[in-house]
């Protein structure tokens, strides 16, 4: 039987005493497209956030190819971070005093790579979403829409194992928000890679692989 790429096991959240996430149960597997949805305050940034060790749960344990991730330290979970999540925040989060192909290029750098020897492969990158004409701008002269875009083409800038991204064509017009999923689609197609992506989008969750909606502080697979 085919190993998850991450499982998650009775992940317990709460914000200020009010249970968010409940005995969460969830595996994500190698080659597959996942959409998740669930109406606003569901939990679905707070699982994301859980899975990529950006928080930590108040109960629960999370396994990568099998082995705990829990019990690494902050140091090792950053450095398992940095090489297998990239991760689309549905705020952008780019740095302002760096342009955008050197924000693109962040992930590399911070790997002990330098942005001279990534300029090419962020340009690469920013062409895969449409953003190569922008590649000296500063982010602040980009719309939303142009800083979802970037934020995306950083988040896979590596081609990690997992992706995960929240809301990310939230800010995008229709015409955008298909060349993004048709990106993610791709992406998901690499037999090693996984993407689970959070929408309100009802017409992109439905060409995901598998369809999960968290309610309730639970989650259930609808399709």
């Amino acid at each position: 039987m085919e190993e998850p790429l991450i499982h998650a096991t009775k992940l317990r959240k709460a914000y200020e005493g009010r249970p968010i996430l409940d005995g969460i149960d969830l595996q994500l597997y190698p080659g597959k497209f996942y959409a998740l949805v669930g109406h606003s305050g569901s939990g679905k940034t707070t699982l994301l956030y859980l899975l990529a060790l950006l928080e930590r749960a108040d109960e629960g344990a999370i396994y990568w190819r099998g082995q705990p991730l829990h019990t690494l330290s902050a140091t090792a979970q950053a450095y398992w971070r940095n090489r297998n999540v990239g991760f689309v925040f549905q705020f952008f989060h780019l740095i302002s005093e760096l342009r955008v192909w050197e924000n693109v290029a962040l992930p590399a750098v911070f790997g002990g790579s330098s942005f001279r020897a990534e300029r090419r492969r962020a340009l690469e990158w920013l062409e895969r979403v449409g953003m190569a004409h922008r590649a000296e701008a500063w982010p602040v002269r980009l719309s939303g829409g142009e800083q979802q875009r970037v934020a995306i083409a950083r988040a896979l800038f590596l081609e990690p194992p997992l992706i995960l991204a929240d809301e990310p064509t939230g800010n995008l017009d229709v015409g955008q928000a298909e060349q993004v999923w048709r990106l993610f689609l791709e992406v998901a197609r690499h037999p090693a890679r996984c993407v689970l992506v959070a929408t309100h989008n009802p017409f992109l969750a439905e060409q995901a692989d598998i369809c999960l909606r968290l309610h309730g502080g639970k989650i259930r697979r609808e399709r």
